[in-house]
């Protein structure tokens, strides 16, 4: 396995350089949390020959395979007479800010309208369910769809993420793909590291809402030019003037990990049922542990954000864990000599 293109040219200029000679310590990285993919490398300085520019556009295969296209957005000259580069591939331009007022549009609606604005080419798996309008005010056009997406998530349950292929912005259900390969003791796996928390958790969630008395006192006497004014002070901060109506719900965890309790302030307009309802749901979201698993394995360039691989880890089910496919969130490919792969990997118990 090796690199089959390596190749850069300044947009304007007719001249591609070939770089397969000079470069060193490729790494990509794909990330399903709103995040470009990212492709970082090291330039040996030549003599009259290449040197990169902010903007220039990157082309990369391994092994014949198509794995990034982008452009350079960081360079770094140091002592040691060589370019370290970091590139991004479309998702980038996602991180543009704007204000959208959405009306009521499905989310593949609203991946269209943001990836056009963006200037990036596109396409996305349609998508059914409305969402309702929304003002959007000074966001990036990433938080802009990872509202929308969460929103499709908790009304249809399916699951929703952003991903480039080749220069191409693209909307995908996940996962995207299912590889037909096994991770596990004897197959490709090198190592893992699998822990569990209660550090984020909460088993009790109280929802508050504040009530101020709009009143105002008269605190002082002044002259302005002859005549006497009066000033005033606000009482909203005032403790004898505020209150807290407060909602309380706890979960059966209280009694094995202690009290572990989380506060949220209620809309204005918030009733008591509406209170009683978001505390449920906060108490289902956050009572519980968080899990991580990551794998380090051979490299196969199938094992990218959003896809899922079968893992088959043996004293990963002795506690536990047992033989399923799982997500990856986030994968770096290494390609070296020896070509590798670090998977961040989503896990539920």
């Amino acid at each position: 396995m090796s690199i089959t293109t390596f190749a850069t040219r300044t947009p304007g200029s007719k001249t591609l350089w070939d770089l397969r000679e000079i470069v060193t310590d490729v790494k990509w990285i794909t990330d399903m949390n709103y995040s470009a993919g990212t492709l970082t490398f090291k330039l040996v300085e030549v003599d009259e020959g290449y040197t990169p520019h902010n903007g220039d556009d990157i082309w990369f295969r391994w092994n014949g395979k198509k794995i990034f296209k982008g452009k350079v957005f960081n360079v770094k000259y140091s002592d040691d007479e060589a370019f370290d580069v970091t590139a991004y591939d479309s998702l980038r331009y996602f991180k543009n800010q704007d204000s959208l007022v959405f009306p009521a549009s499905t989310l593949s609606q609203r991946f269209t309208t943001v990836a056009k604005l963006a200037g990036v080419k596109h396409k996305g798996t349609k998508t059914a369910y409305k969402i309702p309008a929304e003002v959007c005010d000074s966001k990036s056009y990433f938080d802009m769809l990872k509202t929308s997406i969460t929103r499709v998530r908790r009304a249809t349950g399916n699951h929703y993420f952003l991903a480039d292929n080749w220069g191409v912005s693209e909307l995908r259900k996940y996962p995207y793909k299912k590889c037909n390969f096994i991770l596990g003791d004897k197959s490709l796996l090198t190592g893992f590291s699998f822990e569990k928390s209660i550090d984020d958790a909460a088993n009790v969630v109280r929802i508050i809402k504040e009530n101020k008395k709009k009143k105002s006192r008269e605190t002082s006497t002044a002259k302005t030019k002859g005549k006497k004014t009066k000033a005033t002070k606000s009482t909203t901060n005032d403790p004898k003037n505020t209150s807290y109506t407060k909602t309380t719900v706890a979960g059966d965890s209280v009694a094995i990990w202690g009290k572990l309790q989380y506060i949220e302030k209620a809309k204005d307009k918030a009733n008591a049922a509406q209170m009683k309802q978001r505390a449920k749901d906060l108490l289902k979201a956050k009572n519980k542990q968080t899990y991580s698993l990551t794998l380090k394995a051979l490299g196969n360039t199938d094992l990218v954000a959003g896809n899922s691989v079968p893992v088959q880890i043996k004293s990963l089910r002795q506690i536990g864990f047992g033989n399923k496919y799982a997500l990856i969130k986030k994968a770096t490919h290494n390609f070296t000599v020896d070509y590798n792969v670090e998977l961040e990997m989503r896990v539920v118990m």
